[in-house]
């Protein structure tokens, strides 16, 4: 357990000397050549974004959001408290108007504040101070107000060091499963070159399609408590696999898919198709899908992944928010022989093995960081040291 001695509770205003608070700009004033860090763009404690062509050039004399290596940026709007530290390859981009940007001449500062904002005492403490505007706003005097508990600078480099491993280990495992991914749908596509020599059929010969439904609010007594699966659950998923979501409630047992579902939902910009692995029922605008022959689930899975945009086409309304156990059924397909499904389940098989393991250690992993997090918030309650004395100085070394 973490220990409470020589612990420190202070304003993160007062988190070191020179500590430097701000927030980002309007992006009109932002050039187009300029790489910007948006709210969307800080997810899982890192800055992803993708903008080809974009680069660090703005003058620090001329704008306040200019970012340097080792700031921490932190949400402000909406998913207020989620934070990254700037790193090489972000270093003289500018952050928008809804991120707050925490510099310190000495990078422990930051680089502690970032694991605190995780805690479940920080994120607490965030909820109940957030403005009620349209959407939820985190100011940033009440940023500076946020008490913050600072252990001695060897166990917050302990702590650090761990909490970066954990963090290496998962992004390496979700790149091993990404890579895994692209070689599955690399080995369909060089199958699906002999497309026009097979039979076309529809996908209700070859499927079972269920739409879902809206999570009721209560259930008989044979109802059971699940994951309900939305549209955004499949449309911003990384890799094609859902486990638990952020909604769970009561359903029936009998509109509960098994894991291995095919889950789709579709937008203008394209459809998606992921696997559920766990048990989880398609909530309103997702569509349920199981193969007439189980050994089909991969190339199933692999030929919807190829065809987004035709998923998109056969959805309602103008935003192509939903497709339909109709509309999916007369999509035409051209369906091979058993033979090359069956070649094919042989190649995909392992490799959906290898996405399910990575996956299940980044579960233990979040556990071990869970479990790290809700430490750093109880175990140093006991006996805070308030106030600046102390060994507090060492943070500024």
């Amino acid at each position: 357990m973490l220990q409470a001695d020589g612990w420190l509770s202070r304003p993160l205003a007062d988190a070191a000397k020179d500590l430097y608070i701000t927030y980002g700009i309007s992006e009109r004033d932002v050039p187009d050549h300029q790489g910007v860090v948006r709210t969307g763009d800080i997810r899982h404690g890192r800055i992803t974004t993708q903008q080809p062509g974009r680069t660090g050039t703005a003058e620090s004399r001329k704008t306040r959001a200019l970012l340097r290596r080792d700031d921490l940026v932190v949400v402000l709007v909406r998913r207020a408290g989620d934070a990254a530290l700037v790193t090489e390859e972000h270093e003289g981009w500018v952050a928008t108007r809804s991120v707050g940007i925490i510099r310190s001449p000495h990078p422990s500062v930051t680089r502690w504040l970032r694991i605190w904002l995780r805690t479940p005492r920080a994120r607490a403490w965030i909820d109940r101070h957030v403005s009620a505007h349209v959407e939820p706003t985190l100011s940033l005097d009440a940023l500076r107000k946020m008490p913050v508990l600072f252990p001695p600078r060897d166990q917050s480099e302990r702590i650090d060091e761990l909490v970066t491993l954990i963090e290496a280990r998962t992004n390496l495992n979700l790149s091993i499963a990404a890579d895994a991914m692209e070689l599955a749908d690399a080995y369909h596509g060089v199958w699906t070159r002999h497309r026009r020599s097979w039979p076309v059929t529809e996908f209700g010969k070859v499927a079972r399609a269920r739409t879902g439904r809206a999570a009721p609010p209560s259930v008989g007594d044979d109802g059971v408590h699940t994951t309900w699966v939305a549209p955004a659950d499949i449309l911003n998923a990384s890799l094609p696999y859902i486990g638990a979501t952020g909604q769970q409630g009561p359903a029936e047992p009998g509109v509960v898919c098994d894991p291995g579902t095919i889950l789709i939902a579709t937008r203008a910009a394209g459809g998606r198709a992921v696997v559920t692995s766990l048990p989880a029922a398609a909530g309103r605008s997702v569509l349920a899908v199981h193969p007439v022959d189980p050994v089909d689930r991969w190339w199933l899975l692999h030929e919807l992944r190829s065809r987004g945009s035709e998923l998109a086409e056969a959805a309602q309304g103008r935003h192509a928010r939903e497709i339909t156990q109709r509309a999916f059924g007369r999509l035409p397909v051209s369906w091979p022989e058993l033979d090359v499904r069956g070649q094919f389940h042989r190649v995909a098989e392992p490799l959906h093995q290898v996405v399910q393991q990575v996956l299940d250690e980044n579960k233990s992993l979040e556990v071990l960081l869970d479990t790290l997090l809700r430490e750093i918030s109880s175990g140093a309650i006991g006996r805070p040291l308030v106030g600046h004395g102390g060994g507090g100085d060492a943070w500024q070394r």
